[in-house]
């Protein structure tokens, strides 16, 4: 028996005519021409003082370890990916956004955090800041990639300082350690101590952590520090003119869905302040539909070649979602966010002509 997919129209895809969902007939229509593809745009970025934006532009990229490392508590070993963008936050100044994933996960980071650079007493210092709550990291998934997009509805409220490094320049860069110990409860420790450098070319990390009675505890890279190096080409950023992004994760080198396959994906969609609106997951089956479908303009240009095992992110501008008309949870005038996963592409297989007659 063939596993059983959900077919019904979904809140924030589906343009059913007579419903709630649908456009006029102007929003439907397709472009007669693709738009084109264009470079990502410059994003302007003031900071409080030439060191600081240096240090930042040394920062700034996408980095992955030159070798695999333990990860913590086990004993497998993989590589780390940490992404490194602008960020502009209310109520902070000279602050990068900052992603750390596994290698081949970049998609779902297991930390998200803030890097912000401050003067003490004159001196450089470089500050990281968790996040508070679920829905500031909702709204900020991917946003090292495609920082033109950046929320624009975050605050300084929504994160708490967790560590400070004391920066000296050096050589071409600059390093630097913790000031002092600050507080760790992982593998027996209750404090530990962190160290960098970096030069943009590299990025070298060293921590530490203390049990109550003063030993080590644990350490990553006290005698050789776990050392990441610049990868440009880990994720694929595609924009278009209209202000479509497609931010490819996984990109399957695969036989791409074709118009009457019926594609099975899995899907989160949110707006860009964080909040969910719609997901195949919290209905725990995939969405299934014949492709290319009649979705939201921006869903269908985004999907077309998708293989099996794709994941990508897009963001959708309101005029290629539903422009000023509200649907359900959906606000007049928004711009959608959906994470995507191609989990099935299910083949329809043409009728075969009937043989000719034999010649009499």
């Amino acid at each position: 028996m063939k596993p059983r997919w959900i077919t019904a129209p979904l809140v924030g895809l589906a343009l059913v005519g007579g419903t709630a969902f649908a456009q006029d007939e102007a929003a439907e229509a397709q472009p007669a021409a693709a738009p084109a593809l264009i470079d990502a745009p410059e994003i302007e970025m003031s900071f409080s003082d030439e060191e600081i934006a240096k240090a930042a532009s040394l920062l700034t990229g996408t980095w992955k370890t030159s070798a695999p490392v333990r990860e913590f508590g086990t004993n497998g070993q993989t590589n780390i990916v940490m992404s490194i963008g602008p960020a502009k936050i209310a109520g902070l100044n000279d602050v990068l956004y900052c992603e750390v994933a596994r290698a081949g996960d970049f998609a779902s980071p297991y930390r998200q955090s803030l890097l912000q650079f401050y003067r003490f007493k004159g001196d450089l210092r470089l500050r990281t800041l968790d996040l508070r709550d679920t829905s500031a990291a909702t709204a900020l998934l991917g946003m090292c990639f495609t920082p033109e997009v950046f929320p624009t509805t975050l605050t300084s409220a929504e994160f708490f300082p967790t560590m400070d490094i004391d920066l000296a320049a050096d050589g071409d860069g600059f390093s630097g350690s913790s000031p002092a110990p600050y507080p760790d409860h992982r593998g027996g420790a209750v404090q530990m101590t962190s160290s960098i450098s970096f030069d943009g070319e590299t990025i070298s990390i060293s921590d530490v952590g203390y049990g109550s009675d003063g030993e080590v505890a644990w350490e990553v890279g006290s005698e050789s520090p776990v050392e990441f190096v610049k990868d440009s080409e880990i994720v694929t950023v595609d924009r278009y003119e209209d202000g479509l992004i497609v931010t490819k994760f996984v990109d399957v080198e695969s036989e791409p869905v074709t118009e009457g396959d019926f594609i099975v994906v899995d899907y989160v969609g949110k707006l860009t302040d964080g909040t969910k609106f719609d997901a195949s997951f919290d209905r725990g089956e995939p969405f299934r539909y014949q492709y290319p479908g009649t979705l939201i303009q921006g869903w269908m240009r985004a999907v077309e070649g998708m293989s099996q095992g794709d994941r990508v992110r897009i963001y959708i501008p309101s005029e290629l979602g539903y422009g000023q008309r509200a649907m359900q949870r959906i606000p007049a005038g928004s711009d959608l966010i959906f994470d995507v996963e191609c989990v099935y592409i299910d083949r329809t297989e043409a009728e075969e002509a009937p043989e000719a007659a034999p010649a009499g």
